[in-house]
């Protein structure tokens, strides 16, 4: 078998971004629309905690667990 070629330069999902466009319906797709959201306030929700745990101060310094010097 041969190894698996990659046939698109499609972005990691962390990398990509949404956005909304109105378009007029009869009827409102619901489920487009709670998939939207839940997207939208999970990766608004992801950068503010990001920004948040960057500010914070820790409270205690700990050496990384693959640190070789520490057993």
């Amino acid at each position: 078998m041969s190894r698996y070629a990659k046939k698109t330069e499609r972005r990691p999902y962390e990398e990509r971004s949404f956005s909304v466009r109105a378009v007029h319906r009869e009827r409102a797709d619901l489920h487009k629309l709670a998939e939207v959201l839940i997207r939208l306030t999970l990766q608004e929700t992801g950068e503010s905690r990001a920004a948040r745990e960057a500010a914070r101060v820790p409270d205690t310094y700990r050496a990384a667990p693959d640190d070789p010097g520490r057993h």
